[in-house]
């Protein structure tokens, strides 16, 4: 019996899980069910995956009012499924398959909070305990550079010597070295973070679920405290190269200290410039031209 198309990203999902790659599992699961969804059956074949299907399954997301972003990965994950069935030989390839689908990067949507909100959602007051140790997580992640969710989760009180903490990215597997001040510290220790075994399934799961309580705990804490639009853990990481990027911080050093493994990662993070604030140096440009 042949392999058909959803055969096939089954047998990936298992080979990603087996090599402790469960992020990755996890999308590829999670694209294979929105297009087993949208066709209203669980068998997909491969002469099914057409230029005219992918269209029609892009329009059938718009119409779920699913983010350019979200699209965007479906798709990708969709075509590189498709091109691991190509290597192996189970269908050919079909030149431009994707060629018509979104698959890029929605830059437009803002992920970074302005000055006066982070400061509000770093500083401002709640009396919910819960709330106060989701706000003090949010300021370790601040003042750490923006660390990711899931390197905090892994992160080991060895890491930190001489007042500077080292630790590899589970994304990039990038090394990364970042100072860390005293009453971070403090704070660390406070929270008792860190020790999330991801090679495991389970420990993955563990952290999905840590994850989710987080980002809804930062939601709430948002809404108290009359912050307006969405905030998550990558909100606080896009707002950390943002207003890096605004103290004129090279962005080399950004992506540095951000541990990302090509500087063009770090550009999509960085919101640019306003208009207000071109037109200020353009004005010191043209007084330095006119000698004053």
């Amino acid at each position: 019996m042949q392999l058909s198309f959803s055969s096939f990203a089954l047998n990936c999902v298992y080979d990603l899980k087996r090599d402790g790659r469960f992020s990755t599992a996890s999308l590829y699961s999670n694209s294979i069910r929105s297009l087993c969804e949208y066709l209203g059956r669980d068998s997909i074949g491969f002469g099914e995956i057409t230029p005219r299907l992918l269209k029609s399954y892009e329009q059938y997301l718009i119409r779920g009012r699913h983010k350019l972003n979200t699209i965007s990965t479906y798709m990708r994950m969709l075509r590189a499924i498709y091109n691991k069935a190509v290597d192996a030989g189970h269908t050919k390839y079909i030149h431009h398959l994707f060629h018509k689908v979104y698959t890029g990067i929605d830059r437009s949507h803002k992920k970074a909070l302005e000055l006066p909100q982070l400061r509000i959602l770093l500083n401002g007051g709640v009396r919910s305990r819960v709330l106060q140790k989701i706000q003090q997580t949010a300021c370790v992640m601040y003042q750490l550079c923006g660390m990711p969710y899931v390197d905090l989760q892994q992160l080991s009180m060895d890491s930190i010597t001489d007042g500077s903490l080292s630790y590899c990215r589970r994304k990039t597997g990038t090394c990364v070295s970042v100072p860390v001040k005293r009453d971070t510290l403090r704070t660390l220790r406070a929270l008792g973070l860190g020790n999330v075994d991801m090679n495991t399934e389970s420990g993955y799961h563990c952290y999905q679920s840590s994850l989710r309580k987080f980002n809804a705990g930062l939601s709430r804490l948002a809404k108290k405290l009359g912050i307006k639009g969405h905030v998550s853990s990558y909100t606080l990481r896009h707002s950390w190269a943002t207003t890096a990027l605004h103290s004129h911080v090279p962005v080399e050093l950004i992506s540095s200290a951000l541990g990302h493994s090509d500087i063009r990662t770090t550009q999509i993070y960085l919101k640019g410039f306003n208009v207000g604030e071109i037109e200020k140096a353009n004005r010191k440009i043209l007084r330095y031209m006119d000698g004053r």
